[in-house]
């Protein structure tokens, strides 16, 4: 019995331009996502190859990092994912993203301040 490792057959995986492909996005950014550590494919010879859980999974950081989540905190709902899910629909997720909303309400909140003050200012200069 051969006992070496092989490769998986072709279409068992991706590489990167296919992945890039079927996600909208590009090499670069599936690059800089691996080099955070929210994607770790395996190689096989010097390539890159992802496997299709990894598509859903891309589409998960994309989809978090549209809406502000930061990479920390990706990194954590991910790690309470089965392969293959669709982080919006699951529970695990409603922690983070409820954290994240408080997050961008306190953010909004420091703006309109920030605003209201440069308004004021400018006012007061007769700029306003």
């Amino acid at each position: 019995m051969d006992n070496h490792l092989q490769a998986p057959p072709a279409a068992a995986f991706l590489f990167i331009g296919e992945l890039a492909k079927q996600t909208g996005t590009d090499p670069k950014t599936i690059r800089f996502y691996e080099r955070a550590e929210l994607l770790s494919p395996p190689r096989h010879g010097r390539f890159r190859t992802y496997l299709a859980t990894d598509i859903q999974r891309l589409k998960n950081v994309l989809q978090l990092r549209k809406m502000g989540v930061p990479i920390a905190q990706i990194r954590e709902v991910l790690s309470a994912l089965p392969d293959g899910a669709d982080v919006l629909a699951t529970p695990s997720a409603a922690g983070v993203l409820g954290r994240h909303l408080t997050a961008l309400r306190q953010r909004q909140q420091d703006l309109d301040r920030q605003m209201n003050q440069t308004r004021d200012a400018l006012l007061a200069l007769g700029a306003g």
